[in-house]
């Protein structure tokens, strides 16, 4: 069985639009079973997601989809949880794709899982010594600083560094997704549903391979020396989803994006990539299993 990953298309974004229908005419034209694709395809727009989706209709395998956290960003007054479970999927599904951040699926031996993942801060840079509320908000003490309605967290700020009011990132998440909970109920609730996807696919299939979006070990969290994206670090995945992968022994291998940095981390005896694409360099991941 072939299985062939990528990531991290933005199609939404102009200069990466052409590399990704070259991507998919190469992907189209492979012998392969399987494509799963791993999230920040269209961004926000659902339309956009599936006019890219669209570009591998050709390809003469199944194909599936794990979300990004650019599909979670919605319209002011939209549900990024709604978004997730219910109007994605179908915009998926019309699209050829099947939606395994909602339904895992098995082809021969092989059990497919998947999940857009989320963070809760376990990845931040504790060497910037910056408060968890600030990251709660997805946004630096120097941003803070600088725009209004955030005044509240530099309110009698003893605890915040000299150092860390140089620091002006915001995630952009904080301002486009709209979650009815915390990120960190958010990331639980999500590492459940893998769990229980996991769980239902072991005694069907003799192997389990797991898209994800965010990345689940810190070992493919890309090293900063700039404080600004060290900042960032906190919002790219979740050391609770690495947790959940090693509880199951037949998941052996993981690919996850977000990161835009290609790496490998081996567990026990799973092999997780990051596939490493860029907004202009597009590249896949094969699997032969």
């Amino acid at each position: 069985m072939r299985i062939v990953v990528t990531a991290d298309l933005h199609y939404n974004i102009a200069r990466s639009r052409r590399p990704t229908q070259r991507l998919a005419e190469e992907l189209c034209g492979l012998r392969a079973d399987a494509l799963l694709i791993l999230g920040d395809v269209g961004g926000h727009d659902p339309a956009i997601v599936s006019e890219c989706l669209r570009l591998f209709e050709g390809f003469p395998g199944r194909r599936y989809f794990v979300a990004g956290n650019h599909e979670l960003w919605t319209a002011p007054g939209g549900d990024a949880l709604a978004r997730l479970e219910r109007e994605l999927p179908e915009a998926v599904r019309q699209a050829g794709f099947h939606p395994l951040d909602v339904e895992p699926a098995v082809i021969g031996h092989v059990g497919l899982a998947g999940s857009v993942g989320w963070y809760d801060y376990s990845f931040r840079d504790h060497r910037l010594d910056i408060p968890l509320r600030f990251y709660r908000d997805k946004i630096a003490p120097g941003a803070a600083a600088r725009t209004p309605g955030f005044e509240h967290l530099l309110a009698g700020a003893a605890d915040v560094p000299p150092q860390a009011l140089q620091i002006g990132t915001r995630w952009m998440d904080g301002a486009h997704v709209r979650l009815p909970m915390s990120d960190e109920e958010f990331c639980g609730r999500l590492c459940a549903r893998l769990d229980r996807h996991l769980a239902q696919l072991a005694p069907q299939c003799d192997t389990i391979v797991v898209g994800l979006h965010h990345v689940p070990f810190a070992e493919l969290v890309p090293a900063q020396q700039r404080p600004n994206w060290a900042f960032a670090s906190a919002f790219l995945g979740s050391a609770a989803l690495g947790e959940t992968l090693l509880r199951h022994p037949k998941v052996r291998h993981v690919f996850c994006g977000h990161t835009h940095a290609f790496g490998i981390v081996r567990r026990r005896g799973l092999v997780c990539t990051s596939v490493g694409c860029t907004y202009l360099a597009k590249r896949y991941e094969l699997l032969e299993l």
